[in-house]
């Protein structure tokens, strides 16, 4: 008897856990963007940012239809800046969640239809039905990181959502032999 109450006890400590952690995370500012628990971001100086054409910069496009994005891969070039548009192009909410790459990467704006938001240490983006994110973004570390479509802080354990990377590719003058 006491067991099951301890059992019952510990089952009901973890619902609250992920009632709260599930609230938490489904809280985005109203520019759509999410930036709890973002520990650090990369940056480039003012004056390097200042350089940048935004008008001039390839832009990328995402498009989530159907609860899957495409392309489910885009590739970047380490060290040039870029535009990426996320199109929500289904019927509910999308969460572009991709932590690893907006803190490792300098994001210098990100908006949702027209929005700006405050912060740029995010490590999500919320996208209503039927709009668009556009997320302003140089290419500093190279790898795979990838993204996905979840409103949960635990990625890819409560949710199997639509999800796809971004590889940056290293930038050439830095991988061959001296």
């Amino acid at each position: 008897m006491k067991l099951s109450r301890v059992l019952v006890r510990h089952v009901m400590n973890w619902s609250a856990v992920t009632l709260a952690v599930t609230v938490l995370a489904a809280c985005a500012a109203p520019s759509g963007v999410s930036d709890f628990g973002v520990a650090q971001c990369k940056q480039i100086s003012q004056r390097a940012e200042a350089k940048i054409n935004w008008a001039r910069v390839p832009k990328v496009e995402i498009r989530v239809r159907d609860g899957e994005y495409s392309p489910m891969v885009t590739r970047l070039q380490q060290g040039r800046p870029y535009v990426l548009r996320i199109r929500n192009r289904d019927d509910s909410l999308r969460v572009f969640r991709a932590k690893d790459f907006f803190e490792r990467n300098a994001v210098i704006a990100v908006g949702v239809e027209g929005v700006r938001a405050e912060h740029t240490c995010i490590n999500a983006v919320s996208i209503p039905a039927r709009q668009s994110a556009e997320i302003r973004v140089v290419a500093i570390t190279d790898g795979t990181f990838e993204f996905e479509d979840n409103a949960l802080l635990l990625p890819f354990v409560f949710f199997g959502g639509a999800s796809g990377a971004i590889v940056i590719d290293e930038r050439r003058e830095t991988a061959g032999l001296n």
